[in-house]
């Protein structure tokens, strides 16, 4: 097993006098994917955020990120770089422990804080008005990459996870999975050694979802990073994760392979349901024929909703489903009076 890179050590988190987080133990090794898995309120995203060290500190406990500084640039990578030569001066890599909630050099924290990075399960991260390498190109100005470089970066990304024929397109326009795959190039043009992947997938179809999954998994080997993901859904961790824990109302309850979590995660779930009749009422949604037709460089005409009819009735729940790019946000929209079709 490679070293570790996160030790975390009796974490305890209250809230109003509610404890959320017991007495969480367990370390992270560097470029390890570790799932977090648990039903909603199990405390997946508090932990999450206290190993990113955003919001507030701790009730008690530490977070320990193992890591080796630059005597010369003081650049921070993992701890296994230090004794070799700092890539960015060439000067020596030398040891040094962060504990992250008790760190008093404040520049220190900023700057391992700045080697992660947090990809949510909204794209509320993304310039909508912006096209998908201008996305990138922002993230990349953040960190100050060099402008005379920054083109070809951002080109390298995109081509990462698969975009390369969206490069030009506005953000809005994509669909739910492209656009988490932008979230992610911009994650990835921090060049952090720790993704932070909060229920990454929630919101997308299933084979949709499976690439963002395999584009996690290509980027953690490609780039040596390591990443924890959080989800209650078990497909995530399954496909993700080479190591996982189980969080019950705030207390791990299992620490093991994926399928081993899984199984016990899965325990008094049943997925039968009694089915009742449901008398609806008067009809409160008619949609006839709608079309909604869209003018695309390299596509030519796309029909995002192409002669869709259907009623909706009062005391009726109407469901909507298809894959990725499908149609439903445009159909959506047009039923909400917001697209006009």
């Amino acid at each position: 097993m490679k070293a570790p890179l996160i030790t975390v050590e009796n974490l305890c988190m209250d809230f109003e006098g509610e404890r959320i987080l017991k007495n969480i133990s367990f370390e992270i090794a560097e470029g390890e994917i570790l799932g977090i898995i648990g039903r909603s309120g199990a405390g997946k995203t508090v932990l999450m955020h206290l190993m990113r060290g955003v919001e507030q500190p701790p009730t008690s406990g530490k977070i320990i990120y193992h890591t080796a500084v630059c005597n010369g640039c003081a650049y921070l990578d993992v701890g296994s770089a230090a004794g070799k030569p700092c890539p960015h001066c060439g000067g020596i890599m030398t040891p040094q422990d962060v504990d992250l909630w008790n760190e008093k050099d404040e520049t220190l924290r900023r700057r391992l804080m700045r080697r992660t990075a947090i990809m949510f399960q909204r794209t509320f991260a993304l310039y909508g008005d912006d096209r998908v390498i201008e996305n990138v190109l922002h993230a990349l100005d953040d960190i100050e990459y060099p402008p005379e470089q920054a083109i070809n970066r951002a080109a390298d990304l995109i081509d990462q996870v698969r975009l390369s024929h969206r490069m030009m397109h506005i953000a809005r326009d994509l669909s739910g999975g492209e656009k988490q795959r932008v979230v992610l190039a911009r994650q990835l043009a921090k060049e952090p050694f720790m993704l932070f992947a909060d229920e990454p997938t929630g919101t997308l179809d299933p084979g949709t979802a499976k690439i963002v999954h395999e584009m996690l998994s290509e980027a953690a080997k490609t780039h040596n990073m390591g990443i924890v993901v959080t989800s209650h859904f078990s497909q995530v961790i399954e496909d993700v994760a080479s190591r996982a824990i189980l969080l019950v109302d705030g207390s791990i309850a299992g620490i093991g392979t994926p399928k081993e979590v899984i199984a016990q995660f899965m325990k008094g779930y049943d997925d039968s349901e009694k089915f009742e009749e449901t008398e609806f009422g008067e009809k409160m949604v008619v949609a006839r024929d709608l079309v909604k037709r869209y003018i695309s460089v390299d596509r030519g005409v796309v029909k995002a909703v192409n002669g869709v009819s259907f009623e909706v009735q009062t005391k009726e729940i109407f469901g909507v489903i298809g894959k990725s790019g499908a149609g439903k946000t445009t159909l959506s929209g047009i039923i909400a009076g917001l697209v006009e079709p």
